[in-house]
């Protein structure tokens, strides 16, 4: 088994919101979180994420001219 696939991915989720201790491994370290779910049902994960599965990032020019102020922003100068 190379990747979780959907299926797997929402049982880690169901499972995250059932049991605080495992939402908070997932948040903190969610490959040992999927590792750990892997075990428990027999699976062995070669990857977490699947590269092919990631689209690719934005180019920023094919963003709508409305939207660039939510990418240009900074954050306050006040603290």
């Amino acid at each position: 088994m190379a990747a979780p696939t959907k299926e797997d991915w929402g049982k880690i989720y169901a499972k995250a919101w059932k049991y605080p201790d495992f939402m908070k491994l997932l948040e903190t370290d969610p490959t040992q979180a999927v590792m750990d779910y892997g075990k428990e049902v027999g699976k062995t994960f070669d990857k977490i994420v699947d590269p092919d599965s990631l689209a690719p990032p934005p180019n920023l020019h094919d963003v709508p001219e409305e939207f660039w102020p939510l990418i240009h922003q900074t954050a306050p100068a006040c603290c």
